[in-house]
């Protein structure tokens, strides 16, 4: 008996897959979408999703065409939160383990930095041309930390799965090379993180605060940008002014 569960999901297609002893998450892209706003073939990184699986990072992915992944399916004992997060001590030492090991992945897997992440949105938005000076003033600004190892870039705790103490990380959509700086700062940005949490995790990943701190104003553009493109293609009316001032004022700060 095949039971075959279906959940559309932004640029995606999720299917929740059980025939027997078969039992996948399989993933499809929209090919227009994906092409543009991801990647344009998936088998060329094929490497990659094999060092995550190797290394023990996310549940077992496999390319099975250039718009298609099957993924292992494994369920969380619970959902994660902020106060589970940070109470708890081996929680909270297994999510330091698994996003240094990000970390320690070889660099040539994936070919996107974090400022040309900037520019696809750009792209997409036909601004690119436009903002050509601002984007070297915004490259400047990134490249202030090194930017040398991958990251994972949408760390939030819906892509976190806890299974029998281990946890596992998912939807690897926007990796790209940046520093632990800005992958503890978009996760911050996501999650809303307080300054007490932040210092927290500047401790225990061994960073400045400054660091973190310094590419929240780009977490902030690449929330505003993503939302512009939601707008373009109709999925959202209207982006929050607060988001708007706030990447106002870094562009402002920085030119």
């Amino acid at each position: 008996m095949i039971a075959l569960r279906r959940k559309n999901a932004g640029f995606t297609t999720i299917y929740k897959v059980e025939f027997n002893n078969y039992k996948k998450i399989i993933k499809v892209y929209d090919q227009i979408a994906f092409s543009s706003f991801f990647r344009a073939n998936l088998n060329k990184y094929s490497n990659f999703y094999n060092s995550l699986n190797k290394a023990n990072i996310t549940p077992k992915h496999n390319v099975i065409s250039k718009h298609i992944l099957e993924i292992n399916e494994i369920k969380s004992d619970f959902s994660l939160t902020k106060k589970k997060l940070f109470d708890n001590k081996k929680i909270l030492s297994e999510f330091k383990k698994k996003i240094t090991s990000i970390q320690k992945l070889d660099q040539s897997l994936i070919e996107k930095k974090l400022v040309d992440e900037i520019k696809k949105y750009l792209n997409i938005l036909k601004l690119e041309k436009k903002v050509k000076r601002k984007i070297k003033k915004i490259e400047k600004y990134i490249n202030f930390y090194e930017q040398n190892s991958i990251c994972h870039g949408d760390i939030h705790f819906e892509n976190l799965i806890i299974n029998k103490n281990k946890l596992f990380i998912l939807d690897w959509d926007y990796s790209l090379i940046s520093c632990i700086g800005y992958e503890i700062a978009m996760f911050a940005y996501l999650e809303k993180l307080n300054q007490v949490q932040i210092k927290k995790l500047s401790k225990i990943f061994r960073i400045s605060i400054d660091e973190i701190i310094h590419y929240l104003p780009i977490c902030h553009l690449l929330d505003y940008l993503y939302k512009k493109v939601l707008i373009k293609e109709k999925l959202i009316k209207v982006i929050d002014k607060k988001l708007i001032r706030e990447v106002n004022n870094f562009i402002g700060n920085i030119l």
